[in-house]
């Protein structure tokens, strides 16, 4: 495993953010720079290995200047280290991402369900997604919506049946066009059929920060508002007896985001757990040649922790 940090800054002229590059001999392997005149703004982002000694020239250089920048650190991982997991997290990474959900007209039981914010209700329907959206599946064989539906084509979900995966379930998917007719894709909705206990408090870079204007975490399940924070990596724990039961495919019992279920709830917005899967899914995907997904091996601590 290796630990890279990204740094984002911006700055007035290309020449300035250059000669802020340069003075950390941040070069064209490792930044990269977008210039929207428009904004009058440059937009640079610099990739490292968290132990390089440019991290701390470039990050003294925009204090020296009275920059303000955005870091997130991140891990790296080897096949090795995937295939040794016990189980993976399965990240989104827009890779190939569609609008879908609640808004097109996929509907959910709230049986059951957090009467505050609607989490853990069931799904009830079949995924439909923005028609307008599909040519974005064309040339994949997998990718998601912006909340987090996994979709796989036929072949994939196949594969998955055939290799014996435990844990999931599958949906039609559709898409709804601008005449708002309902056209069957030839994609299946992966849903996850099993829910996990709670992370272990050990668990880094998921966190539950206090309620904001754009956060608001349900105080009634205290299931949501769990968000990814950019000052460490992504390092998710569980108890060994917690993993137990674990299946294939499993759900998280922390929830992304808030939620926001007043009025109309075609207009509601869910929060969604992660993905949790084993390598055996891991590798059905990567055969497949999915790039849609980040992989992060879960850590086990012992159960008397």
């Amino acid at each position: 495993m290796r630990t890279i940090i990204r740094i984002h800054f911006e700055g007035d002229t290309l020449p300035i953010v250059q000669q802020r590059l340069r003075t950390a001999d941040c070069g064209p392997d490792v930044a990269t720079m977008e210039d929207v005149p428009v904004l009058r703004q440059v937009f640079a982002e610099v990739t490292l290995e968290q132990t390089d000694p440019r991290v701390g020239v470039l990050l003294a250089r925009l204090k020296k200047d009275d920059i303000s920048w955005m870091e997130w650190h991140e891990d790296r991982f080897t096949e090795e280290e995937l295939e040794a997991a016990a189980l993976l997290l399965m990240q989104p990474n827009r890779g190939c991402e569609v609008d879908g959900g609640v808004e097109w007209g996929t509907t959910f039981d709230l049986t059951g369900a957090c009467p505050s914010c609607a989490t853990g209700c069931q799904q009830s329907s079949a995924l439909f997604i923005d028609g307008e959206d599909i040519p974005k599946l064309e040339g994949h064989r997998a990718g998601h919506t912006y909340f987090w539906h996994i979709l796989v084509d036929e072949g994939l979900a196949a594969a998955l049946e055939d290799g014996g995966v435990t844990g999931l379930s599958f949906r039609s998917v559709y898409g709804v066009m601008k005449d708002k007719r309902q056209v069957k894709l030839r994609w299946k909705q992966l849903c996850a059929d099993h829910v996990l206990p709670r992370m272990s408090p050990s668990t880094t870079g998921i966190a539950r920060p206090v309620q904001s204007p754009r956060l608001r975490p349900c105080e009634v399940c205290k299931r949501n508002g769990f968000v990814t924070t950019p000052e460490a990596p992504t390092r998710v724990v569980y108890r060994a007896a917690d993993l137990r039961g674990a299946l294939d495919v499993n759900q998280t019992w922390e929830n992304y985001w808030s939620a926001n279920i007043d009025g109309d709830f075609r207009e509601a917005v869910l929060s969604r757990p992660w993905t949790v899967v084993t390598p055996r899914v891991y590798r059905i995907f990567r055969e497949a040649g999915v790039k849609s997904f980040d992989w992060h091996p879960i850590r086990v601590e012992d159960t008397d922790r």
